[in-house]
């Protein structure tokens, strides 16, 4: 039961539905980067959904298919550097199309911010095995955390769902033997670092 469990919240939580949450904390932040107008709005979401979502996540059939892949997991972390690569070239399309639009910078630190975790873990996906879900998980707590100290707004129920959200998916990672302790701890943490130097850089 308890590995069920542990299945279907490494599915929910996967990595690739980061970006969409950071975007709903910025929209529901009570900060003036949430006062978009509606043109950039739908703009900013159908951008960020098509390319940090709907194509990686399009290219996994392609990915197994071609043995690049045994899963959506991408189990071996030498597995990761092909799909890791094609991700990241669609997330820096996101942050270069939202950087043109006339909004707040916390769009454009955040999807910078993600661009670089993903280089990150490409970077280590060649010798080592870090935790995907982890790092995008620290960044969506990083970005509740930076969001409420750069604006002096209360996000503590934000940041409260978000480490409890993480825990639940280090848990699950662990459970299911993907990942040891220390992969679960180095992925929050370079994903936290990394949006926290981003933001205040």
């Amino acid at each position: 039961m308890e590995r069920r469990i542990a299945y279907i919240l490494s599915y929910v939580t996967h990595p690739l539905l980061v970006p969409m949450l950071c975007l709903l904390v910025i929209r529901n932040s009570g900060t003036y980067a949430a006062d978009l107008d509606q043109r950039f709005n739908q703009y900013i979401y159908l951008s960020v959904f098509v390319l940090t979502f709907l194509l990686p996540l399009g290219l996994i059939p392609l990915f197994r298919y071609s043995d690049l892949a045994k899963g959506i997991h991408f189990t071996e972390h030498k597995q990761r550097i092909i799909p890791l690569f094609t991700t990241l070239i669609f997330y820096l399309a996101a942050y270069f199309l939202i950087k043109k639009l006339p909004v707040s910078q916390v769009y454009q630190r955040f999807l910078f911010s993600a661009c670089l975790s993903i280089l990150f873990v490409l970077a280590i996906s060649y010798f080592w095995k870090i935790s995907t879900h982890m790092v995008g998980w620290g960044g969506l707590v990083s970005l509740i955390f930076s969001l409420s100290i750069r604006f002096d707004t209360d996000l503590m129920w934000f940041l409260i769902i978000g480490i409890f959200c993480s825990g639940c998916v280090g848990f699950a990672r662990l459970h299911l033997n993907a990942h040891n302790s220390l992969q679960v701890y180095a992925g929050f943490f370079v994903g936290f670092l990394t949006m926290l130097i981003v933001f205040f850089m």
